[in-house]
């Protein structure tokens, strides 16, 4: 869904390996929406059609991630809405480790590689594709595989109709800003829904598998991802660990997008924010102080920065988009900042760039 991303909150970190200087997210994504392109008048693309996500990615520096994700999407047949075309996403992606002392000295230990069928609802299937990550013996290192699995509920069509309208109720969503709570109340939004989504351990053993619970609110009127009781759980130094996200993803778009192509992505997401204070303790700003709601603050732990994205158009379809990632792990240790880009980047790529 690109006019957003995730929201995801801050505060206390949960034990975990220790904090790095430089936890960061850094390198450039190309999308070719080739299915756009050769649509037909209804907007069906023609079957085969892929698009194709080509990343050269860092993560916490020494972290490399070069290859393509292909998208297939969903063609349903006209009269009946049944499948035509299932979707599916296929990764072939080299993942590589820096010298930390010299972060040009690289070598690809591994891949990224399978597939992940999605249905006409949107649903990413995990067990029923191949996604893992496959790591070469090297030296003292030993080779190992690692799946993705579960399920992660994309969006559905957004619908017009005053039924599905009416069978939604408005969602206040609320964070902490400043020892403040600040709410914000949802009408017109989407849910995604994340059951136990298990992303993979790798690309070394340090980086541990990592279940994920939880929701993803999309909001049509602000362009915005909330995260709604969402739980990352893994294990660090013998221990079980859950960090719970919250916060936001802002789409912004230049005044002058339709000639420049330009717009970013704006992240606050904050991990282990603290609980707000209930009843008559709590201090309210206005439900309706926007600004306040979409404040970052840096020095809670956060995942900030943006992704700039260069977008070209063919009337009002985005045909490619030129994408700069530059993210800041403030406070948070590494596993944090992988498993944020796992999720938003490796799981999430496609709904984030939806139209």
């Amino acid at each position: 869904m690109k006019k957003v991303l995730m929201v995801v909150a801050v505060a206390l970190l949960i034990a975990g390996p220790a904090v790095a200087a430089d936890n960061t997210i850094k390198g450039k994504l190309d999308i070719q929406f080739n299915s756009r392109v050769q649509a037909d008048e209804a907007g069906n693309p023609p079957p085969g059609v892929k698009d194709v996500y080509t990343f050269d990615v860092a993560v916490v520096d020494t972290l490399g991630f070069q290859g393509t994700i292909q998208a297939l999407p969903t063609i349903l047949t006209a009269r009946m809405g049944s499948e035509k075309q299932r979707a599916n996403l296929v990764y072939n992606m080299n993942l590589s480790i820096a010298n930390p002392a010299n972060l040009t000295q690289k070598k690809t230990i591994g891949k990224l590689v399978g597939e992940v069928q999605i249905d006409k609802q949107g649903v990413y299937h995990f067990d029923e594709g191949s996604l893992r990550i496959a790591v070469d013996a090297a030296g003292k290192a030993q080779g190992f595989e690692s799946a993705f699995r579960g399920t992660a509920a994309g969006k559905p069509p957004k619908s017009n109709s005053l039924l599905e309208r009416v069978k939604k109720q408005a969602q206040t969503i609320t964070r902490q800003v400043k020892g403040k709570t600040v709410s914000l109340v949802v009408k017109d939004y989407d849910i995604m829904t994340l059951r136990g989504l298990v992303l993979a351990a790798g690309p070394v053993r340090t980086y541990p598998e990592t279940t994920v619970n939880g929701e993803m609110m999309y909001d049509y009127e602000r362009s915005a991802w909330y995260f709604r009781n969402l739980t990352m759980t893994y294990q660090a130094e013998g221990k079980s660990v859950t960090d719970r996200l919250a916060g936001n993803i802002k789409w912004v778009e230049s005044p002058q997008r339709k000639s420049n192509g330009q717009g970013q992505y704006e992240f606050d997401v904050r991990f282990n924010e603290p609980e707000q204070a209930g009843g008559e303790a709590a201090v309210f700003q206005k439900a309706d102080d926007e600004a306040a709601f979409f404040a970052t603050d840096t020095s809670l732990p956060s995942l900030t920065g943006t992704a700039k994205y260069v977008d070209r158009f063919r009337g009002e379809t985005v045909t490619s988009s030129a994408v700069t990632i530059d993210l800041t792990g403030n406070n948070l240790n590494k596993t944090q900042v992988v498993n944020a880009f796992k999720l938003i980047w490796m799981v999430s790529v496609v709904p984030v760039n939806a139209e």
